[in-house]
């Protein structure tokens, strides 16, 4: 798989569940933006210099929509050179069956069946090891920030019930945060890397400082 290297941001986010060993750590996690749609990810194809138009490549994409999870439905998965192979698997029930159960005829194995799920296995071999660390670490580019929601800032302050209410987690630069030996002072709620808003539901900040 050719990748160009690029920029991918890295969040440092601080451990703010008390009841867990690790409260009040930092831990790095993917900073993922919204999630591209069908229209977004056929533009984006069509940039890379791609020889058929954009309702070519749409019509594929929706086609693959529909295949995929018919073929899968049938037990027969489907690997896709470059990304990886989509496959079912059937989730039992917790007891399982016993011996009595499969010997009586009465008994309907499928009973225990509590589900069938799609999976994704990204594509592991040795040239276009999509799982591999050495991998990901090869083809990125990592842009560290340093994000902290226990100063987040109220974006919806008439909002009374807090599940409806929106936030924004302050921001900054990893290099902010050494200059300034903790968290720069913000103001307005964004520093000079912005803010990270997060969708309605999300609780209040905790009051931890996080510095």
């Amino acid at each position: 798989m050719a990748v160009n290297s690029i920029q991918m941001p890295i969040n440092i986010k601080l451990n703010q569940n008390r009841e867990m060993a690790s409260y009040g750590k930092y831990y790095l996690e993917a900073a993922t933006a919204e999630t591209l749609s069908t229209e977004g990810l056929v533009n984006h194809i069509t940039h890379h210099n791609c020889a058929v138009g954009t309702e070519a490549i749409a019509a594929v994409i929706k086609k693959l929509g529909e295949c995929i999870p018919e073929l899968v439905a049938q037990g027969q998965p489907v690997k896709i050179d470059g990304l990886g192979t989509f496959y079912p698997t059937a989730e039992s029930k917790k007891n399982g069956l016993t011996v009595a159960q499969l010997l009586d005829s009465k008994v309907n194995p499928l009973d225990a069946l509590a589900g069938i799920h799609l999976r994704f296995r990204p594509q592991s071999d040795d040239l276009n090891d999509l799982t591999s660390k050495s991998f990901l670490k090869s083809q990125v580019q990592p842009v560290v920030n340093l994000v902290c929601r226990a100063k987040a800032v109220d974006l919806t302050p008439d909002v009374t019930e807090v599940s409806k209410k929106k936030w924004a987690s302050q921001k900054c630069t990893l290099a902010e945060y050494r200059q300034a030996g903790g968290w720069p002072s913000i103001s307005n709620g964004s520093s000079s890397s912005g803010s990270e808003q997060s969708g309605g539901g999300d609780l209040p900040p905790s009051g931890t400082t996080g510095d």
